[in-house]
């Protein structure tokens, strides 16, 4: 496991050559019709403790507001590798257009096999029907309009 203070210095370095701005444990930068966040939280039960909350703005929906993104995760803390390589694979699956789109469809048709009643009872087999992608669970509506209507 990378230590907090480890991730801080790397991260510092690596997203800054990558053109990232950083405010605190806070790293911003725009990508065309996105901006890409990547922040680093400490637990407020565990000074030691922190999560690596990557996430993705649509910029035309500012006006939406979400503290992490109107798309994002949590990464393991793996190694500084392993971190930067999901932090990528995030990155580029969540502002890729089609892939957002076909995402969105694909959890709706999910959706419809398995309501939110079959999920609280327990009923959904999700490992012969698993979910297109968990992110989804936390994109708000007014987002899934944006997405179907211009994408």
């Amino acid at each position: 496991m990378v230590s907090q203070s480890e991730l801080i210095e790397y991260a510092t370095n690596e997203l800054k050559r990558q053109g990232f701005r950083k405010k605190a444990k806070r790293w911003t930068k725009t990508k065309n019709d996105f901006t890409l966040v990547f922040f680093i939280q400490g637990s407020q039960w565990d000074r030691e403790a922190y999560y690596i909350r990557p996430g993705v703005f649509i910029n035309d929906l500012s006006s939406i507001s979400d503290y992490y993104g109107h798309f994002h995760t949590e990464i393991a803390q793996e190694s500084i590798e392993q971190i930067f390589a999901d932090l990528n694979t995030f990155y580029n699956n969540w502002t890729d257009k089609t892939r957002i789109k076909k995402t969105v469809l694909d959890f709706f048709r999910w959706e419809e096999r398995n309501p939110l009643e079959k999920r609280r009872a327990g009923k959904v087999d999700y490992k012969s029907d698993p979910v297109p992608d968990p992110v989804m669970f936390a994109v708000r509506p007014q987002v899934i309009d944006y997405i179907i209507k211009k994408y």
